[in-house]
């Protein structure tokens, strides 16, 4: 038997992200890097999703994320994958991958699930957006993990220096913040509130605030049961302060309404 595939002759990710094609054809745009990131995206949602079992990659890299003419992204090498039946979490597996793209849990446990591709996912997307290695020790101890690096730039509100500087033009304000935030809840350190690979893959189609629909209605019942339990305790308090005033209660539901 013999597995025939379409013949991909633009290099991979990793050759235009930091060696031979970016030195002989450039810098890749953000718009290119976003196709190729998107395709990627719903190449593992379609693996994760869409058949049964579904398969889980255990080595996303950019280095496996070929290109072709059009810069249509081709996941590559699945020597390593793993199939997750129907009923089944995760399994357990001896940990392979390579380093700096490994989710943590996997690393510490070998418990294996497609959110294991999700984490390695958004390593390649903060690879993309900025240039740099996953893991680099040329540079200094606070920059060495890519993924703790940017934690730690975002958090002290200086995202818009992470962008590749070589990258013309950049990117608006707006598309950094969707795609960084997107690549911030893939990398989670809590495997459960990373989001379904079509679920980023909605995140990066949209132009707004990168909260799946399911988080965004989950938010919004937890903050109107918080609401809800204030407005009791303050009925709750003004009853005590005045156990025999009928007119204390009307006072409470109408500042409630205000």
């Amino acid at each position: 038997r013999l597995l025939v595939y379409e013949y991909v002759n633009n290099g991979n990710l990793e050759q235009w992200l930091h060696g031979a094609m970016q030195q002989q054809y450039g810098f890749l745009t953000w718009d290119a890097r976003i196709k190729i990131l998107l395709g990627t995206a719903k190449a593992l949602a379609y693996l994760h999703e869409a058949i049964e079992p579904k398969v889980v990659h255990r080595d996303i890299k950019s280095s496996n994320i070929l290109i072709d003419d059009d810069f249509n992204a081709k996941i590559s090498d699945f020597g390593l994958a793993k199939l997750l039946g129907a009923g089944k979490s995760h399994i357990t597996t001896r940990v392979m991958g390579t380093f700096g793209y490994v989710a943590p849990e996997y690393a510490n446990s070998g418990l294996l699930n497609e959110k294991s591709d999700v984490y390695s996912y958004g390593v390649l997307l903060l690879e993309a957006i900025t240039g740099r290695d996953p893991v680099d020790y040329n540079r200094s101890a606070a920059e060495v993990n890519l993924v703790d690096w940017l934690k730690m730039m975002v958090g002290n509100r200086h995202a818009e220096e992470v962008v590749d500087p070589n990258m013309e033009p950049r990117p608006s304000t707006s598309a950094l913040k969707r795609v960084l935030l997107t690549a911030l809840r893939c990398v989670d350190p809590d495997s459960e509130k990373r989001p379904k690979m079509s679920q980023v893959v909605r995140m990066l189609e949209s132009e707004e605030y990168p909260i799946p629909r399911e988080d965004r209605r989950r938010r919004k019942s937890n903050a109107t049961n918080t609401d809800l339990e204030a407005q009791k305790e303050t009925s709750d308090t003004e009853k005590s302060d005045h156990p025999d005033s009928k007119s204390s209660g009307k006072n409470v539901r109408r500042n409630q309404r205000k």
